[in-house]
């Protein structure tokens, strides 16, 4: 079977399109940036570490693409979940979610939105405050 020699490790056509259409399920469509050659990478590697090289499962290798996309966009500032989002729940998002205060991600997504809020509502001192997101007013 003929390989895709323009991606790391040279794996199977097959997997590729196999991948591909594990994505395009969810209505993603990867292209050649730079996530999905890691993707690819971290795939090779994993089939590497064994002793006859075995690749990963193409669900296994797709979610590892959508992993990479969300830390890349988590990098850029943009994964953030609506200031409400913990407490305004509807029923089906609640039957996906069943432990969303307790999820590990919800914190890191609502934390900074949290923090400015803190911050404008504060009646302390005028002068300037910083926190990780900035600079930022006391009085707002």
């Amino acid at each position: 079977m003929a390989e895709d020699r323009t991606l790391p490790g040279w794996p199977k056509k097959k997997l590729v399109k196999d991948v591909r259409r594990q994505l395009s399920s969810y209505g993603i469509r990867p292209s050649r940036s730079s996530c999905w050659r890691a993707t690819w990478s971290w795939a090779a590697a994993i089939a590497q570490s064994y002793y006859h090289e075995h690749w990963p499962l193409a669900s296994e290798i797709a979610t590892q693409y959508i992993l990479l996309m969300l830390a890349d966009v988590q990098n850029l500032g943009m994964l953030k979940l609506p200031y409400r989002a913990t407490e305004v729940i509807p029923a089906e998002v609640a039957a996906l979610l069943p432990d969303l205060d307790s999820h590990p991600l919800v914190p890191v997504l609502t934390s900074s939105r949290r923090r400015a809020t803190n911050l404008r509502n504060d009646t302390g001192p005028s002068e300037p405050q910083f926190t990780l997101d900035g600079p930022a007013s006391a009085g707002g």
